[in-house]
């Protein structure tokens, strides 16, 4: 009886152990997004016509996704549910690798480097270039550099058309700027997924021609035109 008993004991904690998912990797979730694909769309109260337009999205705006009620998708707008026709979005996913806290930057748009990050003659009224210079044609995209928050979004001094982000990435925070755009595609408070369009190059502020003037801060904004401050180099994200 005894040795039936351990017999029986032994067959069920080889069963057990076939069966416990020892060192199995989890796999990874998704989140989705939508992107706006017409040029002024109405962001409403509730999925319907009927409901109070209670803003407008642009072109080329993403939002998080958040589910359907007929033909109309529920966003995250400004951090609150709301509406807007599913016919003019278009719904899109990324790997929440993206936000991990391995996960690199990705250069904002394509250009040529006209100025480095760096030391400079201080010709135009900073002897220290705290971001890189992207030259670029009028209109080219302009992406989020990774997975953040849009903490500025707006036309205002040296700066002119610009975009701040805040990211978190390998347990520390950044702060991601974006100058001289042409448009403006995001608005403050919006959650973008890396490589979502923020807005286009353009020549607004203190510029000098069409390009993209690009920054990474560590923990906070704090800028010196004659030093880095917390500034860093961008290329070291990349």
């Amino acid at each position: 009886m005894k040795r039936k008993m351990l017999s029986l004991f032994c067959a069920v904690l080889l069963t057990v152990g076939i069966f416990t998912p020892t060192g199995t990797p989890a796999e990874a979730a998704t989140t989705y997004y939508v992107k706006v694909t017409t040029n002024s769309l109405n962001v409403r109260s509730g999925p319907g016509t009927t409901y109070a337009i209670v803003g407008s999205a642009k072109l080329g705006q993403s939002f998080k996704y958040l589910g359907v009620s007929g033909g109309w998708t529920k966003i995250n707008f400004n951090g609150t549910s709301r509406y807007v026709s599913s016919t003019y979005v278009k719904k899109y996913s990324v790997s929440t690798l993206s936000t991990t806290s391995t996960a690199k930057m990705i250069i904002p748009t394509k250009g040529t480097l006209t100025q480095k990050y760096g030391p400079a003659s201080g010709q135009y009224g900073y002897t220290f270039h705290n971001g890189i210079d992207l030259a670029a044609p009028r209109g080219t995209p302009v992406v989020s550099a990774a997975y953040g928050k849009v903490i500025v979004s707006r036309n205002y001094g040296a700066y002119g058309n610009h975009v701040m982000m805040s990211h978190q990435l390998n347990g520390q925070t950044y702060i991601t700027v974006y100058a001289h755009l042409d448009r403006l595609n995001v608005v403050t408070g919006q959650t973008l997924a890396k490589g979502a369009t923020i807005g286009t190059v353009g020549n607004t502020g203190n510029s000098f021609g069409n390009h993209l003037h690009f920054e990474v801060h560590r923990n906070s904004y704090v800028y010196s035109s004659s030093s880095p401050a917390n500034s860093i180099n961008p290329y070291t994200m990349f």
